[in-house]
C-alpha cells in the first residue's frame, strides 16, 4: 500500500513541475503568428505591397493577438 501511495506522491510531484501549459501557450502563438503570416501574404498580394514586410507585420499581429487571447500562466 506504501509503494501506490508513493507512486501517486511522484505522480502529483511531476503534475506539478510540468510546463505542458508553457508549451501549449508557446505552440499557439507560433501557430496565430502562422496565420497572420498567411493573411499578410494575401492582403500583400491582393493589393501588390512588398510581400515581405507584409507577411512580417501580418506575423508580429498574429502573435501579439495570439498570445493575448490565450490564457495566462501562473509562474
Amino acid at each position: 500500500m506504501a509503494e501506490a501511495k508513493d507512486i501517486l506522491d511522484r505522480v502529483k510531484s511531476l503534475k506539478s513541475k510540468s510546463d505542458s501549459m508553457a508549451l501549449k501557450k508557446t505552440k499557439g502563438t507560433i501557430s496565430g503568428a502562422f496565420i497572420g503570416m498567411a493573411g499578410g501574404l494575401l492582403i500583400g498580394f491582393s493589393r501588390n505591397y512588398n510581400l515581405v514586410s507584409s507577411a512580417f507585420i501580418g506575423a508580429l499581429l498574429g502573435g501579439v493577438a495570439s498570445s493575448l487571447l490565450l490564457p495566462k500562466i501562473e509562474d
